[in-house]
């Protein structure tokens, strides 16, 4: 029976069907990839040996071991805490080793990052970064992107990869979801030679660009074939700044931005299902924010990100959970705080702001449907 003509219709239906294949005789495919990646977000704390620590645990011991969340972070979790836990489960994943797991946040340095090891077979790991979480310190760094690279977190990635993949004899895949998409992207660019040449593929699931002088770095276009990227219809986070590599569009079972999740994508037998282009929703908030970055200077875009987070800083914001019930207090202080910059930079901070507010509600609705 060929399973690419099985209609899976998303991740968790692809688990029944494909979770009791091993992952050895069955090798690792697009969705398996976004998997590993989404399971980065999971807070590995005191669980799987950090960087530095010898031995791995297997997947579902994690997973035994793992407490979820509670109170307003289990609304963010949730997701990832249920994909663990099926995961576990199944063959395909259980027995599979994590280690060399990292997590880094700093508000100071604007830095948010976290990495883990994935040994698929005794020559073979998946590196997964976590991509931005709940927290406005990642979503800061996120923007920060738009007129400094690299940023600490990618510094952080380039340093990962060569300490946890230096001098072994290993092939290796890496991945992430949204700014994880990124990091993986960064640090096989930018890691030691001989690291690279053993990368099989780097997979990006709706991570923003570079700027161009990144695509058009030598190093760049050495790994650029090995470069594998999806995202959503509705994507607006993949759709920032430059990506040289082609990208697939990918179909989802959410609307708007709640796209960029990628446990809402279609998935058909091993591979997810595409689509054309971008939709329409897409293309209208890249142009905004594309034709504004490109007229900016990159001192324009850091003042502008700056009175982004202190108009949110003014809101009470620290969390973007923290949307769902903001008080109209709040708001209208942050209205007054926007009234006095420029009225395109006014125009981007409001359509981003509404686009926060709808996403979280959302999350919540999703949460409390289960």
């Amino acid at each position: 029976m060929n399973t690419n003509k099985i209609k899976t219709d998303d991740i968790y239906t692809y688990l029944k069907f494909r979770g009791d294949l091993d992952i050895k005789n069955h090798p690792l495919n697009e969705v398996d990839a976004l998997i590993f990646s989404e399971l980065s977000y999971i807070q590995f704390e005191d669980i799987v040996p950090k960087v530095g620590e010898k031995g791995n645990i297997t997947l579902a011991e994690a997973a035994r071991k793992y407490v979820p969340k509670e109170g307003k972070e289990s609304i963010f979790y949730a997701r990832y805490e249920k994909l663990l836990e099926e995961t576990a489960k199944c063959p395909r994943y259980a027995d599979l080793q994590l280690s060399n797991y990292i997590s880094i946040m700093n508000q100071e340095e604007r830095q948010q990052f976290s990495a883990i090891h994935v040994q698929l077979t005794s020559f073979l790991t998946f590196i997964a970064f976590r991509g931005t979480d709940e927290t406005l310190t990642g979503w800061r760094e996120d923007f920060d992107m738009s007129y400094k690279m690299p940023v600490p977190a990618q510094i952080s990635a380039v340093d990962y990869v060569n300490k946890t993949a230096r001098g072994l004899f290993q092939k290796y895949y890496l991945g992430g979801h949204s700014k994880g998409g990124n990091l993986a992207i960064y640090s096989g660019v930018f890691c030691e030679p001989s690291i690279q040449n053993s990368i099989r593929a780097i997979y990006n699931f709706d991570g923003p660009g570079f700027h161009k002088s990144i695509v058009d770095n030598e190093a760049y276009q050495r790994i650029k074939s090995r470069i594998h990227t999806f995202v959503p219809e509705a994507s607006v986070v993949g759709m920032l700044m430059e990506h040289e590599e082609k990208y697939n569009v990918v179909k989802s079972n959410a609307t708007t931005i709640l796209q960029h999740e990628g446990l809402s994508w279609n998935v058909e037998g091993t591979t997810f299902e595409m689509v054309e282009s971008v939709d329409e929703f897409s293309n209208h908030i890249s142009v905004i924010l594309k034709g504004w970055l490109e007229k900016a200077e990159f001192e324009d875009r850091k003042v502008m990100v700056n009175a982004l987070f202190d108009i949110l800083e003014v809101g009470g914001i620290q969390n973007v959970l923290d949307f769902k019930d903001i008080s109209v207090h709040n708001t209208t202080a942050m209205v007054k705080a926007a009234a006095t910059l420029p009225k395109e930079q006014r125009e981007i901070i409001n359509h981003l702001v509404k686009m926060w507010i709808s996403e979280s509600r959302k999350i919540v609705v999703n949460a409390i449907k289960g």
